[in-house]
């Protein structure tokens, strides 16, 4: 079975806390591939070491699509429920 680990997701800059010693990682993270969960662990790592908070800043919709909203070519692999579970997964 799928374990899905406690997740905080926010949508606005508003609304984020203050992260207490945060190790943050920024990216679209479409498809969450191999090298992007290479990433991810490594930010998990260090923020255990440091005993802080691992954070994740991802993008809603992509940032090509809000620069560019008539460029129709961008095909994304995984829409954003999707890579949310992605990140849930691996905790």
């Amino acid at each position: 079975s799928i374990h899905l680990q406690p997740m905080n997701v926010f949508y606005n800059l508003e609304d984020l806390p203050e992260f207490k010693e945060a190790v943050v990682t920024i990216g679209s993270f479409d498809g969450v591939h191999s090298g992007h969960q290479k990433i991810i662990q490594k930010v998990k790592q260090l923020a255990q070491k440091v005993g802080g908070e691992s954070v994740i800043i991802t993008f809603h919709p992509h940032p090509r699509l809000v620069v560019y909203p008539r460029d129709k070519s961008l095909k994304l692999i995984t829409t954003i429920e999707e890579k949310s579970n992605c990140f849930a997964i691996m905790g």
